[in-house]
């Protein structure tokens, strides 16, 4: 699965006034030139996620950007739905209103999807992923230590999960990974029962 440069440039975006939170409001274009995205694709995209309620504009000569609540209480999930709409691996899997899973292709209660059970649990992993991960964790180490995360819990959490030397000491693989994900259970080989 692939996101598209929405989820790309918005999250970048968020970024962007998560690092510079406390400081006055952020004029997209600023952000636009330092990141070297484009300026009015960057407008449709913080007018979508202003409407999700994750940013907030000022306007005025020094008016701009501003997040709309600390980067700490939001989450990747609400950054890219609000951007890509409902998170699917694949286009015949949705989200009912109930919030049970649905194929499209299931329009006969006898006819059972064979792949369904894959697509739903790469889409919870998916979403879990993102639930977990919120704008404060995507923020350089200096900005983040300014929100009270502890210092070095990266390079001790990689080294006790086995990530690799290098991983451990930028900590980026082991500080985005869920818990679950650091700790895999070796793969199987598939058996026919014979």
């Amino acid at each position: 699965m692939m996101f598209s440069t929405k989820a790309e440039y918005g999250v970048r975006v968020m970024v962007e006034l998560a690092r510079r939170a406390g400081e006055d409001p952020i004029p997209l274009a600023e952000i636009a030139e330092h990141d070297g995205l484009p300026l009015a694709y960057l407008e449709h995209l913080v007018a979508r996620l202003r409407k999700a309620g994750l940013v907030d504009s000022r306007r005025g000569s020094r008016g701009g950007y501003l997040l709309g609540r600390p980067s700490e209480q939001i989450t990747m999930a609400e950054i890219v739905e609000a951007l890509e709409g409902s998170i699917a691996p694949i286009e015949c899997i949705s989200q009912a209103a109930d919030g049970s899973i649905v194929c499209s292709r299931e329009s006969d209660p006898a006819r059972a999807c064979p792949t369904k059970l894959l697509w739903t649990r790469v889409r919870s992993s998916i979403v879990s992923t993102l639930q977990e991960t919120t704008l404060s964790d995507l923020l350089p180490g200096p900005a983040r230590d300014a929100l009270g995360a502890p210092a070095n819990a990266e390079a001790g959490s990689a080294a006790t999960s086995g990530a690799t030397a290098d991983s451990a000491a930028t900590g980026d693989a082991t500080r985005l990974a869920p818990a679950a994900a650091r700790a895999r259970p070796q793969a199987q080989p598939l058996t026919t029962g014979a």
